[in-house]
């Protein structure tokens, strides 16, 4: 199973530094990355020139991020407000309608979750 992808300032550092002429053990250390890992990277280096990692399977996201950064507009509007309405004022704003557990999902992911709004005293 793949783990986290290796980010490309990384990427620029192992080929800068293999290509001074330092061994693939030395920049693992040096970088704390696998060795497994530097040696793949440069030998799709070798093969393709380029150090742009493939494309990662998978759907892509229905939202986009203007419209998460909207649905957190509507959350901060009103705290309390229930998933249905917050799911139905998300869809008059736009033109593809999401069900409940969509918004549910993104909610969540965004670190906004469900609880139950606690009783102010009177």
């Amino acid at each position: 199973m793949p783990g986290k992808q290796v980010s490309k300032a990384n990427r620029e550092r192992i080929i800068g530094t293999y290509l001074t002429g330092t061994k693939q053990r030395v920049i693992s250390v040096q970088l704390n990355i696998p060795e497994s890992t530097v040696c793949d990277i440069i030998k799709k280096y070798k093969e393709t020139g380029s150090i742009e990692p493939k494309q990662r399977p998978g759907r892509p996201k229905t939202l986009k991020k203007c419209d998460t950064r909207a649905l957190k507009r509507i959350i901060r509007t009103d705290r309390f407000s229930p998933l249905g309405d917050v799911t139905d004022k998300f869809n008059t704003s736009l033109d593809i309608t999401f069900h409940y557990n969509t918004v549910r999902r993104y909610l969540h992911d965004e670190g906004l979750g469900s609880y139950t709004a606690k009783k102010s005293p009177v």
